[in-house]
């Protein structure tokens, strides 16, 4: 019985092992643009505050 239901658990964890890391790369790049968003604009303030001077 036991060797039953580790059969059918198998092909969820085998799903896993696919979508952990998808997830983890989706997260990772939207986070980076987030980052690189925020970084663009801080640079933009600072090169309108050394276009004033």
């Amino acid at each position: 019985m036991e060797t039953s239901m580790m059969f059918s658990i198998l092909p969820i964890l085998s799903l896993l092992f696919y979508l952990v890391p998808l997830v983890f790369i989706i997260w990772f790049i939207i986070t980076f643009i987030r980052l690189q968003k925020e970084k663009n604009e801080i640079l933009r303030t600072i090169a309108d505050k050394l276009n004033k001077l």
